[in-house]
């Protein structure tokens, strides 16, 4: 059940970090040496790494549930 937890918990951080990022890119619109978009917002906000780290935490956490709801033997 701690597992469990923890892996909701990364969920949630990693959910709220990728929405404050992905907003921040989206509400200040950049042009980033002709790249434009969501690519140009992140490039130019400096958001786009933080950003795929913490999808990268958002999913570590599903799979940590997934695996303690489903797989787990306990």
């Amino acid at each position: 059940m701690k597992r469990f937890i923890f892996g909701a918990m990364l969920v949630f951080i990693g959910f709220i970090f990728s929405a404050f990022c992905f907003i921040y890119a989206v509400m200040n619109p950049w042009d980033y040496n002709g790249i434009t978009g969501l690519k140009g917002a992140f490039l130019g906000t400096y958001t786009g790494t933080p950003f795929v780290i913490s999808i990268i935490i958002l999913v570590i956490g599903l799979l940590i549930c997934f695996y303690e709801a489903y797989i787990s033997k306990k």
